[in-house]
Parts: structure tokens; C-alpha cells; sequence
């Protein structure tokens, strides 16, 4: 029998309902949510009267003022469907009385009826199927917080994966007819039911992971070196904030009984957890067995498939590198590319190399994934990688260093695992390859067109095309050469701070040169031309008397210049000059010296709405004696 409980106990809906001997840290309390609450009443029999508007729920028999009898239900269902797959344990449904006809007199009780997805009316009341609870001690009345037991229905429910419970307040029938034992229930407390709730966690079998590598159970077994021993596997939990253990049972191939455990003790739902097996426990050449399991201090996931390696933790002895048209430190050959062969001298341990002309670095690389997982690439997917033909075997490889010159490369042996011999290295020069590249058009100027001739190195003949990458352009420029070898290259200034090439021959379809990289620098101020005077100031050149023009050009990334200012020989309180701009945004000046000896010219561009160029330019030059 429930009993009323005073305001001071009414706290009853938070209370987590837990089981005994069991940690209960992981048992959700909730409510569920409310699918229809509302009452029956005889005096109406073809309405039902859901709960709201601030009118209290009638339950019992009552007359109103014009001595019409009404015998009311409350009825109430739920919506247990976000629990499933969750366990669920204990039920309290929980009502508060208003008022009450007679405090001395109490008789309510709760049954579960048949699902109801709306309220019933009174002619169309559900059946009452078991009487779950009640209560017939008047205590606190009429401001009673009370509560019932309906667990053994929201376990039947649950167990038999039913969406919707429903349940029914009365007053019992001995009873139901005497006014002396109506009351009304709180309309804003209504009917609210508490439970709790918890979700057994899982492990993804998905997303499980040895040494970086996704589990497998196929033979052969993958071979794992550097990583060994890093075992994770993806838990969920879709309660929150629960305190999850991961344990971790690993043993070695034909040993399945002689298990050893290790343990996560801080996984978080959503992420990987791990184990990370010491390598001195790992025997060389062993192939090992594990699986994973996670649990929230209540319930505990079953055991994840199981996943297979091979440990291998030694690495493979260095190779023998040779070349056959570059010998060691001497030139090789123009217009040749290295050719080299790696030799695994018999060592089957060595399943292919490693190679790079500016360093190896770190033997392996791994990143991390989207779930906290180790993602490590197979050894021979990485650029640089070459596999050999047998097991200690051989593998020749023709390479182009792209540079020329004295030139390094290292070498060295990568097992199945992954794990890398000492390095080897071999040094031998390359031969200037590099194609010619001058200027045909004079000073390159900023937005003006420049005229490349592009020459094939000495030696290097059958070019076939020359390759053009500018700097910020993404893509490549290709010329055909003439007969003798010869192509030209055009294009418009552009770049503010001056154009960038790379220009490389390519002859037949094997050999591509390195790289003749060419540059024009250009100074953030307007430019100065002169057809008589040398403006670097390095020769002397015209005389007392031989005029001179000086063109001024505009400072590079600038559309429009509307004059320039410019000063010759000036002290500091020397007014400017003030010259229009053409069309084209230049000017040109004539000035005829009367003194032989040094000479100095400065310049300011003006755009048209009067903004001046930061840097103005200097120059100094010599006049003839």
C-alpha cells in the first residue's frame, strides 16, 4: 500500500532507482514523456477532458450546483520509446491533490490499462488490466504529494518492446460512488512518471584498430613493427556523462587461454579506447589475438570480434646500393638520369626500400583519425618507396634529382612492418642540364611584354619541348622548339613584385631537366629610363652640353598616373617639377647638363586623385668631362 508522503518528502520524482549490489552511478533518473493526461466524467460520457487551462483534475464522485452527479477517471499515458534498446528499471507514478471532499477519507487507486494513444471517454473506458497500486491512508490531506508503484508495468512494457503505457486513477469501486471520497489533483504537478534508465554501452566492430591498421581476421596476418602493441577500439554510450572502463584481452595464436588484460580506465563515448601492450611482452614473430569490451559501472558490452597481428619487431639489415650510369662521386653522364639498383643481399626480411635525395626523416607516418584512432599508412603506399622483387631481392629505379651539381641520395631497407635498416647513401654529381634562359626585349618592365629565348643546356640535344610554370598561375606553358633547339616565350609583366619561372627542356620521352629558374625584380617606385646617361651611376657617359631624355614608367601594380614630380640636382627646399602622364601612364623629360661629374634625379608619381607614390626614386649618374 503507497502512502502520502508530506511536502518536505515530495522531492520523490529525482531519486534514482537503483539495484542493490550493483553501482547505480550509471542509472539515469527521467521522466518519460507525457502522450495524454486528462480525466472521464459520468454526467458527460461521450467527451473526454484533457488536463490543462488551470482546471484541476476531478477524481471520485462529486455533485455540482445543480445537483448533477459526476464520477471521474484520471487517465494517463506514456511514451516509452526513447528507452529502447536501454534497460529500464523501477516506475513511480506521482500525483498531488488539490483538495479533498472529507481529509478523513482516502481511497485511490492505480491500474494499468491497455495502451491508449488519445484519452477515452467514460462510455468508452479501457479495460483495467491489473491493479498496480493504492493507497487508503488519509496522512497530509489535502495537500498530499503522492506516490505509486507501477514498475511491474513499465518492466512488462518495456520487456515487451511496447511504446505506449497507460494507466488509470480511481477511486475504488467500493468507494467511487460516495462524494465523501472525491478530490482534485494539482492540474500543473498533473500525472508525471519517474524511472531509470540505462543505456549498456557498445564497442564498434567497425572501428577496431591494431598499430594504426584496421582489424582483420584473414591470413596471412598483417605484420606490425613500430605500433605494435596499440591496440583501440571505438566504445559508444548514448547516456551522457557516464564513467566508462575499456578492458582489453590479448593472447597469443594457438593460446587462446592465456589471456592478459589491459585496461582504459577513461574512454569517452564517441572516441577510441586503448591499450597499449609493453613490446617486451610481445614476442618476436608471434601472431597475437585480441578483442575489447567497455562498460559503465552497471552494464557491460560483449566481448567485440576478435582481431589478428604478427609482431615484428627487428629491422631489416641496410642495402647495397650501385648505379649503372652514375659512379659514385664523379659526373655522370649529361641528359642521363641516375639509374640505380637496391640490393636486399638475400636478407628476406627485406620486403622493398626506402629513397629520397634530401632525407628519410621518421621511418613511419601516422596521423590521427576522426574517433582519436591511429591511421598509419601501409610502408610501401608512401611516395619514395620501391617494393623488391623477391623477399631480399632487388629493385632498379631511374631517378631524376631535379637539381644539378653534386647530389646525395639515401637508401634503406623497409620490412612488411615497417620498420626501417640504418640508412645508405651514395653520392655522385649531375651534370648541368638546366636549359638557357636570356632576356630579348631589354629591361623587363612592369606591364610591359617580355621576350624570353630559351636554349637547351650544353650537350642536351632532341628537346622535344620546353615546360613553363609562373609563379601564381596554375597551370603549365609548354613551347616547341625549333630545329636547332631554340624556342621563345612571350608574356606581359604583371606581377607587382616582379615575375618568377621555372623553365625545364623535356627530350623524348624520358629525360626532363632540372629546373632553370628565372626572375625580374621589381622596385616598388616609378621606373627611369634614359637614352644617353647611365642611371646606375657606373659609367660616365654623355657630356657638358649632350642632352638627354629620361622617361619616368609607372610604379608597378599602379592603373593609372596622372603626373609626375621629379627633382635634378635639388637641395632640400627645391621645388618639384610637375610633368603630365600620357595615355599609357609615362612621361619623358629632356635635360642638358652644364657641369661634367655626378648628377642626381628623383621622381614621384601622383595618381589622379592626388595620392603620391610612398617611395619615391633616386638616382645618381655621371656626366662626361
Amino acid at each position: 500500500m503507497k502512502r502520502a508522503l508530506g511536502l518536505a518528502l515530495a522531492a520523490g520524482l529525482g531519486v534514482v532507482l537503483g539495484v542493490p549490489g550493483v553501482a547505480s552511478a550509471a542509472w539515469h533518473p527521467d521522466s518519460p514523456t507525457p502522450v495524454a493526461i486528462g480525466w472521464t466524467d459520468s454526467a458527460k460520457p461521450g467527451k473526454a477532458f484533457p488536463t490543462g487551462n488551470g482546471l484541476d483534475l476531478p477524481l471520485g464522485t462529486s455533485q455540482d450546483d445543480a445537483g448533477v452527479t459526476h464520477t471521474s477517471r484520471v487517465y494517463a499515458t506514456f511514451d516509452l520509446s526513447e528507452y529502447e534498446g536501454a534497460k529500464v528499471t523501477g516506475g513511480t507514478l506521482y500525483v498531488v491533490e488539490r483538495s479533498a471532499a472529507d481529509c478523513t477519507k482516502r481511497s485511490i487507486e492505480v491500474w494499468r490499462t491497455k495502451a491508449l494513444p488519445s484519452l477515452p471517454t467514460w462510455n468508452k473506458a479501457p479495460a483495467e488490466l491489473s491493479k498496480l497500486d493504492e493507497i487508503q491512508t488519509p496522512e497530509y490531506c489535502p495537500r498530499a504529494n503522492i506516490s505509486f508503484d507501477v514498475s511491474s508495468a513499465i518492466a512488462d512494457a518495456v520487456a515487451k518492446k511496447q511504446r505506449l503505457v497507460s494507466f488509470v486513477l480511481r477511486v475504488s469501486a467500493d468507494h467511487e460512488a460516495d462524494p465523501a471520497y472525491g478530490r482534485e489533483l494539482n492540474w500543473y504537478n498533473t500525472v508525471r512518471l519517474g524511472l531509470s534508465h540505462n543505456t549498456v554501452p557498445k564497442i564498434d566492430n567497425t572501428h577496431l584498430y591494431n598499430a594504426g591498421f584496421p582489424c582483420t581476421q584473414l591470413k596471412p596476418y598483417p605484420v606490425v613493427g613500430g605500433f605494435a602493441g596499440s591496440l583501440q577500439a571505438l566504445v559508444t554510450d548514448p547516456d551522457e556523462m557516464e564513467r566508462l572502463t575499456a578492458e582489453f584481452a590479448i593472447w597469443p595464436v594457438g593460446s587462446p587461454d592465456d589471456r592478459t588484460t589491459y585496461t582504459d580506465n577513461y574512454p569517452q563515448s564517441g572516441r577510441v579506447a586503448n591499450a597499449n601492450v609493453p613490446r617486451s611482452n610481445l614476442v618476436q614473430g608471434t601472431a597475437y589475438g585480441w578483442q575489447a569490451r567497455v562498460s559503465d559501472g552497471t552494464e557491460t558490452s560483449s566481448w567485440s570480434k576478435k582481431c589478428f597481428f604478427k609482431y615484428d619487431g627487428i629491422a631489416p639489415s641496410a642495402p647495397v646500393v650501385t648505379s649503372t650510369n652514375h659512379k659514385p662521386d664523379t659526373w655522370g653522364p649529361v641528359g642521363e638520369h641516375p639509374t640505380f639498383v637496391f640490393d636486399g643481399h638475400k636478407d628476406k626480411d627485406i620486403a622493398g626500400f626506402q629513397y629520397s635525395w634530401s632525407g628519410l626523416g621518421v621511418p613511419s607516418t601516422c596521423e590521427g583519425g576522426d574517433h582519436g584512432q591511429l591511421i598509419c599508412k601501409d610502408p610501401f603506399d608512401r611516395t619514395g618507396t620501391v617494393k623488391a622483387d623477391v623477399p631480399g631481392g632487388k629493385a632498379t629505379v631511374t631517378l631524376n634529382p631535379d637539381r644539378t651539381g653534386p647530389v646525395r641520395l639515401a637508401v634503406r631497407s623497409i620490412d612488411l612492418a615497417g620498420n626501417a635498416s640504418p640508412e645508405t647513401t651514395y653520392s655522385t654529381s649531375i651534370t648541368r642540364n638546366e636549359p638557357v634562359v636570356t632576356v630579348e626585349s631589354g629591361t623587363p618592365e612592369w606591364g610591359q611584354e617580355v621576350l624570353l629565348k630559351i636554349t637547351p643546356a650544353p650537350g642536351i640535344t632532341g628537346v622535344t619541348e620546353y615546360e613553363i610554370k609562373r609563379e601564381g598561375q596554375n597551370y603549365t606553358d609548354t613551347r616547341t622548339p625549333g630545329e636547332d633547339g631554340v624556342a621563345y616565350y612571350s608574356f606581359v609583366a604583371s606581377e607587382v613584385g616582379g615575375p618568377q619561372l621555372q623553365i625545364r627542356s623535356r627530350s623524348g620521352d624520358t629525360f626532363v631537366s632540372a629546373p632553370a629558374n628565372w626572375t625580374a625584380y621589381f622596385p616598388p617606385w616609378p621606373g627611369i629610363q634614359s637614352n644617353v646617361y647611365d642611371i646606375t651611376g657606373a659609367q660616365p657617359k654623355g657630356g657638358v652640353g649632350v642632352e638627354g631624355t629620361f622617361t619616368f614608367t609607372p610604379p608597378p601594380g599602379w592603373q593609372e598616373v596622372a603626373t609626375y614630380r621629379y627633382t635634378i640636382d635639388a637641395d632640400w627646399d627645391t621645388e618639384p617639377t610637375v610633368i603630365e602622364a600620357d595615355e599609357n601612364g609615362r612621361a619623358s623629360v629632356t635635360w642638358t647638363p652644364q657641369t661634367a661629374g655626378y648628377h642626381s634625379l628623383e621622381v614621384n608619381a601622383v595618381k589622379p586623385d592626388g595620392t603620391m607614390n610612398v617611395h619615391g626614386h633616386s638616382v645618381s649618374f655621371q656626366v662626361a668631362g
